[in-house]
């Protein structure tokens, strides 16, 4: 039997420690901290460290790695398409550089996917996920503090990627999921309590951005996790009194200030507004069913395709209409396939008492992101393609343990050739 590469092990281990830094990076928005740092990448630095492991682990130490399933495939080819699309495109310049800034997303899917290759790397990239949330959750308290980073008067937001309200509460609605999740997989009673705690401020950001597709998706994680925990009474009453803490804490009857803010006279002026963005994406998707008209060119194409009564441009306001829009059925096709089978795909390991916890929270969470979709475009965002890579990785692992199961010795001989660590 072949025994463990150290170099392969170690670049290995640094190219995980850099997906981490860069986790961490991504949420903590460094180039907004100060006026001059803006367009320095430090998340993006730290990705492509870790890409750069990775490959010398493969190159160097002959590392096998893998484009994650037919998951990948087809979130390659959507990319592919992605960049295709600048040749028919009604704004082929900018198609081009959403393309080559979208590869950062595939790049991190990839190196999820070929780096959480043990229990105790998904464990780490859980939990560190739940952590790196609390972030924007503090910054977002900070800022309703200071009044500062409010849409419309009232409506929190941070900075960077957060500042966006609707935004903000996505990736708190994925924070939640994924501190649920870390609960369940620690077996420690004090740390199964700090991340149920730690749900509590994010529910009160979330409340604090005012965005009722965030917490209907919240919602609906929580109604998905308390469902597959039924059995356990603790679980529950943690739960209700966390519900109880945000609802003591958040704003009193937000649905109804965020209902009075929207409207003008009697209108809700942001539903009409999303409205006008989903009939001017269906009639995209009516004459350009093929092609759409180019990532990135929805508002640009907005004019020709824009009903008579809609109102200023927008952006699609709806994942799957800003694929379908921008890049075709196929284009939504091979999106949805990788999203569907990154929530069906993990369905084996909840059988597994190890991988449970990971698989139910992953599927927790990308039903968040699915229900976020339908009020924001978040198709090219961070969070989703974190998810499906280690939607993928778990998948592996209950391979890998299925057939430890039924041919021990065909396992080890696998994990050593593989060099996992």
């Amino acid at each position: 039997m072949r025994t463990l590469n150290p170099p392969r092990v170690v670049t290995g281990g640094v190219a995980f420690g850099g997906l981490l830094v860069f986790l961490f990076l991504v949420y903590s928005n460094p180039g907004n901290w100060f006026d001059g740092l803006e367009d320095i990448g430090f998340a993006k630095i730290a990705a492509g460290f870790a890409l750069a492991a990775l490959g010398c682990s493969w190159l160097l130490y002959g590392r096998r790695l893998t484009v994650g399933g037919l998951p990948g495939v087809a979130l390659c080819s959507l990319f592919v398409l992605v960049g295709f699309s600048a040749l028919w495109s009604y704004w082929p310049r900018f198609t081009a550089d959403t393309f080559v800034d979208g590869l950062k997303y595939l790049a991190i899917f990839l190196l999820v996917v070929n780096l959480v290759d043990s229990r105790r790397r998904l464990h780490l990239l859980v939990s560190a996920f739940a952590i790196a949330s609390l972030i924007p959750t503090f910054g977002g308290l900070s800022s309703w503090a200071r009044g500062e980073h409010l849409v419309d008067g009232d409506r929190v937001g941070w900075i960077g990627v957060f500042a966006n309200p609707n935004d903000l509460a996505y990736y708190l609605v994925i924070g939640i999921a994924m501190s649920l999740t870390a609960r369940d997989a620690d077996a420690r009673r004090w740390v199964r309590a700090s991340y149920l705690l730690m749900t509590v401020p994010m529910g009160v950001v979330l409340l604090l951005t005012q965005s009722r597709g965030g917490m209907l998706a919240a919602g609906a994680v929580l109604f998905l996790w308390v469902l597959r925990s039924a059995r356990r009474a603790p679980a529950i009453f943690g739960v209700a009194l966390a519900l109880t803490c945000v609802l003591m804490l958040g704003p009193a009857d937000v649905f109804s200030r965020r209902m009075q803010s929207s409207q003008s006279h009697g209108e809700d002026i942001s539903a009409r507004g999303r409205l006008d963005a989903w009939r001017t994406g269906m009639n995209i998707a009516a004459e350009r069913p093929m092609t759409g008209v180019g990532a990135g060119a929805f508002m640009i194409a907005w004019p020709d395709f824009a009903p008579g009564d809609a109102g200023p441009a927008r952006t699609g306001h709806n994942t799957f209409i800003q694929l379908v829009s921008e890049l075709g059925f196929p284009g939504l096709l091979l999106f949805c396939f990788g999203l569907f089978t990154g929530i069906l795909g993990v369905q084996r390991a909840t059988r597994v008492p190890e991988l449970s916890p990971y698989a139910r929270g992953i599927q927790c969470g990308l039903a968040g992101f699915a229900l976020c979709s339908l009020t924001i475009g978040i198709a090219f965002s961070w969070p989703v393609y974190l998810l499906l890579g280690a939607a993928y990785a778990i998948m592996r692992l209950e391979r890998s343990q299925r057939i430890e199961v039924s041919n021990p010795a065909l396992s080890r001989l696998q994990l050593a050739h593989a060099g996992a660590a």
